[in-house]
């Protein structure tokens, strides 16, 4: 009896020794899977159709680019007015390629794309403070990479490229008064060119006229600030 269970002990130790096979992974790459993953997603023109602005927590959303490429939204739940937006540029095959994060206060308006550089890609706007009107925006723009980079801050409740090649961010101030900043893009950032403020009434003194009055309160130096408070053309005649 001693024998035979000495006989078997090399049989056990093999036996214990000898590594377990492993479960088959899984058949889709992570990569793979990621992609589906935002494919998922609703788009964030979609989300904001369903659920509306002015939110303490964004429905996780996608913005298209094209060739595959996605830029994956959330957010953080608002706490005491203070949360956290969260923007991921992912690619054709779901890989992370960059993560932009911003503080946010208010409330959560959801980003968009909008080129407000004018060559043709895609520039990233995500909404930083929500007022009542206007919105405060951190400008991401879009390089040559495909990668983002912070350009600077807009505001207004409209912002876009005019044909001069200037970025024009109008905020309201009042019902009957809204102020436009106009600015460049240089090296990356935003240069601010000129702020005009419009009125719907004359102040005070001023004369009447059929136009709103306008008026040029800064600019950088060198600009021609004329173009800027040039009168509505007037009306064809027939």
């Amino acid at each position: 009896m001693k024998f035979q269970l000495l006989a078997a002990l090399p049989l056990v130790a093999l036996i214990a020794c000898t590594p377990k096979a492993e479960a088959p992974g899984e058949t889709a790459p992570v990569a793979e899977e990621a992609a589906v993953t935002a494919a998922s997603l609703p788009t964030c023109a979609d989300a904001e159709a369903t659920s509306g602005g002015q939110l303490p927590q964004l429905t996780s959303c996608r913005l298209e680019l094209g060739d595959g490429r996605n830029v994956v939204v959330g957010s953080t739940q608002m706490t005491d007015g203070e949360g956290t937006l969260r923007a991921e540029l992912t690619g054709a095959d779901g890989a992370s390629l960059q993560v932009i994060e911003e503080a946010a206060t208010g409330f959560y308006n959801y980003p968009f794309l909008e080129d407000l550089t004018g060559d043709g890609a895609a520039d990233l706007m995500l909404p930083q403070l929500s007022g009542m009107v206007n919105i405060s925006y951190a400008l991401w723009i879009q390089g040559a990479d495909g990668l983002f980079s912070r350009a600077g801050e807009l505001g207004g409740f409209d912002i876009t490229l005019g044909s001069d090649g200037l970025i024009a961010a109008s905020g309201r101030s009042s019902a009957f008064e809204w102020e436009t900043s106009y600015y460049s893009v240089e090296n990356g950032a935003l240069k601010e060119i000129a702020v005009v403020v419009t009125r719907a009434d004359p102040e005070e003194g001023e004369p009447a006229s059929d136009q709103p009055a306008c008026e040029v309160i800064r600019s950088a130096d060198g600009v021609d600030i004329a173009p800027f408070c040039q009168p509505a053309a007037d009306a064809p005649t027939e």
